[in-house]
């Protein structure tokens, strides 16, 4: 036996030899490499809905740094607006629908929460007869980390969706 084995096996007899004439000591029960179970934390997504054309305009200064919006694919727009923002809770298999501005839904879902802030999250697009426009899209994203959705026509320019993994 090893050193660790016998100093767990010694350590309840010697407790229990030294406790008084008829009284009884049970060890305290140890549990040794026990897995623990991860904490409960709360996620949200943060939706920003933006509107995408070539009128000249520029970025939405409220949209703020977002270097993707100068490099391809996206720097074939040069003007973004910042149509809404969203913050919406992520809870595990029960999706939150967001109504966009073309009239289609933007459905998002917590599929799992993963060591080190990971998270594993799907989401869709409906449009408003039922029909699947995106039909799924699973994204494991860390948290902070943006993921970008893009191609929903609108007006003369189309929809851009930008969902970040928040606390």
């Amino acid at each position: 036996m090893t050193r660790a084995i016998l100093g767990g096996l010694f350590l309840p007899l010697l407790l229990s030899a030294l406790t008084p004439a008829g009284a009884f000591a049970a060890p305290a029960p140890v549990e040794l490499d026990a897995p623990k179970k991860p904490e409960a934390r709360s996620y949200a997504a943060e939706i920003l809905v933006l509107y995408a054309t070539n009128e000249k305009k520029g970025i939405d200064p409220r949209i703020g740094e977002m270097p993707e919006l100068k490099s391809p694919p996206f720097s074939s727009y040069d003007s973004y607006t910042l149509l809404d923002k969203v913050r919406q809770p992520l809870v595990k298999n029960a999706p939150k629908q967001l109504k966009l501005p073309n009239g289609r839904v933007l459905e998002t879902k917590l599929l799992e929460a993963m060591p080190n802030d990971q998270v594993r999250i799907s989401a869709s697009i409906n449009q408003p007869e039922g029909g699947e426009f995106l039909p799924l899209l699973e994204v494991k994203a860390k948290l902070g980390q943006s993921f970008i959705v893009a191609g929903q026509s609108y007006k003369n320019g189309i929809l851009v969706l930008v969902i970040r993994v928040v606390r």
